[in-house]
């Protein structure tokens, strides 16, 4: 399955953690015990044969049950461990993700974390090529048949200044301000630059950033401003800056859990409410906690986003 999915026997062996050499010994010998080919392998031609395709069929049934029924037994804390593969968001790096994790395993005793943090679009090929169990992302995935989805959290979006622009946010005093983007190879800086061009609502194009620690580090500096979602501002460092509601229309984005159908059981249900519960106990907290000023008008907001 991992040569398959990888398409490549060296990308396999990397993200099994084994040899390239033994991964193709692997093949050739399941291929001989089957007696038929799987996979015409060459250095011109990669490809999956009719037989493999028929194969690959019962193996995802096979992995599938073998993970039930790891999770039972995790859960019956009958294995001495067992290692989940978590791909998130990096906004949760800071605040979410260390709570989260020690909650579960309070429920867990057995489990074991490998975690990613990246981008959403990096995320859902991770779940897509089994590199991950379970992820967290924005709703930008397209409804499959193999993927269950837990929503966790509205998570508005909001304006971010640089303490000494002055003023009060509105849409007038901040055209004359150097606007910071997040790069549009991002789901949120597609999100964000999709809803000024509806609220025709559209700064001069300037600098643009792939982490929001980045694009605070630049309003900051440039004495600017930027639009971010409530989630990334909770997870900044950055002194010296104050959130207030959008001069636009609000809109928002969805954080929710994502993992394959009928794998894991009711675990990624459990995962998501934990995670649930993590967020409406300690966003406004982490808010207050923050080391830059807050508009009170967006208390509200964040507490209806967490509900």
């Amino acid at each position: 399955m991992a040569v398959i999915e990888e398409q490549s026997i060296s990308k396999a062996a990397k993200r099994l953690g084994s040899s390239a050499s033994a991964v193709s010994l692997q093949l050739s010998n399941l291929e001989a015990t089957l007696g038929v080919r799987l996979i015409e392998r060459s250095a011109q031609r990669f490809e999956i044969t009719s037989a493999g395709k028929i194969f690959r069929l019962r193996a995802l049934r096979i992995l599938d049950e073998v993970n039930g029924v790891m999770v039972d037994l995790a859960a019956d804390n009958k294995l001495p461990s067992m290692i989940i593969r978590l791909a998130v968001i990096e906004d949760f790096d800071a605040n979410i993700l260390p709570e989260w994790l020690t909650a579960i395993q309070s429920e867990f005793a057995n489990l074991r974390f490998i975690v990613k943090s990246g981008p959403s679009h990096e995320n859902y090929s991770s779940l897509n090529g089994r590199a991950a169990d379970i992820i967290v992302a924005v709703d930008a995935m397209d409804a499959v048949d193999w993927v269950e989805e837990h929503p966790v959290l509205r998570d508005p979006y909001v304006i971010v200044r640089a303490g000494q622009t002055g003023g009060d946010g509105n849409s007038e005093e901040l055209l004359q301000r150097p606007f910071i983007r997040y790069s549009r190879e991002q789901h949120m800086g597609r999100q964000i630059e999709a809803q000024l061009r509806r609220t025709k609502f559209v700064p001069a194009r300037e600098h643009e950033f792939s982490s929001t620690q980045a694009v605070l580090s630049m309003v900051k500096a440039s004495n600017g401003w930027a639009i971010t979602s409530a989630s990334a501002l909770l997870g900044a460092t950055i002194p010296g800056l104050v959130a207030s509601q959008l001069p636009i229309p609000a809109f928002s984005r969805t954080i929710s859990l994502y993992a394959r159908r009928d794998t894991l059981n009711d675990m990624p249900e459990t995962f998501s409410a934990i995670l649930r519960n993590i967020f409406k106990s300690n966003l406004i907290e982490a808010a207050k906690r923050a080391p830059y000023a807050l508009d009170s008008s967006l208390l509200p907001q964040l507490i209806e986003s967490s509900d």
